[in-house]
């Protein structure tokens, strides 16, 4: 099973991520909650992110591929706001970075 290496728990379980804040460019941002998508034809009663498995109104784990960017919007993994998430606590865990995603150049 997968544990977040951010707030030490599993993420099938788990309901949330630590509460955090994430500072990009000397800013501090709150995370953005994850919100459950509509239901549709295809898909019904899917509650959990379907990248990091957090509750609605849960916050996404680090690295999780569906966290939308606090500054921009986006979806942070495709944004080009590099930033670091911190703990609210600040404990030994103490901070993760977040790596931007980068656009390949080709060769």
């Amino acid at each position: 099973m997968a544990v977040c290496k951010f707030c030490g728990k599993e993420m099938v379980g788990a309901a949330s991520c630590v509460e955090s804040h994430i500072l990009i460019n000397g800013e501090k941002y709150s995370p953005v909650p994850y919100k459950k998508r509509p239901d549709t034809i295809f898909r019904k009663g899917q509650g959990r992110c379907p990248d990091c498995n957090v509750m609605p109104g849960g916050f996404h784990h680090v690295g999780c591929g569906m966290e939308i960017c606090p500054k921009c919007g986006n979806r942070w993994i495709y944004c080009r706001c590099s930033g670091i998430k911190r703990r609210l606590d600040e404990s030994s865990r103490g901070k993760c970075k977040v790596i931007p995603f980068k656009i390949r150049r080709k060769v």
